[in-house]
């Protein structure tokens, strides 16, 4: 009985630094663990590739060091990248940047590393959404450099 008991010990501790370390990438409403992809040369771009809204993937960081990965919209105003989130409090991700504000962001293939900042100020919200500002449990975060 030991000896399963140290088995499975040992099994529980590879399969949690295998979750450490291999990237699992979300797709759409699954979740993943730590982004896969090449670090961008270029951290401080102006993001005027970004045409309208873009699939993108955000990355934090959890407090049991497994990264949280999910599927986001994206998009660039004035230079600057945003990221929407619908139903913002019931979700996972943005519990953690609340937490730890250091993200990674994948678009493309190209990861960048941010800081999530969390637009609460109204007229802030309403240059950046729109009409749409005034929407309850829709948030946006500006993806600043770090």
């Amino acid at each position: 009985m030991k000896r399963v008991a140290v088995v499975v010990a040992v099994l529980v501790i590879v399969l949690y630094v295998i979750a450490i370390v291999l990237p699992i990438d979300p797709v759409e409403r699954r979740p993943g663990t730590g982004l896969s992809g090449t670090l961008a040369v270029d951290q401080d771009t102006d993001w005027a590739f970004i045409k309208g809204r873009t699939r993108a993937w955000v990355e934090t960081r959890t407090r049991y060091l497994v990264p949280h990965s999910i599927t986001v919209s994206a998009w660039a105003d004035d230079g600057k990248l945003y990221v929407g989130c619908r139903e913002c409090d019931t979700k996972v991700w943005p519990r953690n940047v609340a937490r730890d504000d250091r993200v990674r962001i994948k678009i493309g293939d190209s990861i960048y590393e941010r800081r999530a900042v969390r637009i609460t100020d109204p007229e802030q919200r309403a240059a950046v959404l729109g009409p749409g500002a005034g929407r309850p449990g829709f948030a946006v975060f500006r993806m600043d450099a770090r």
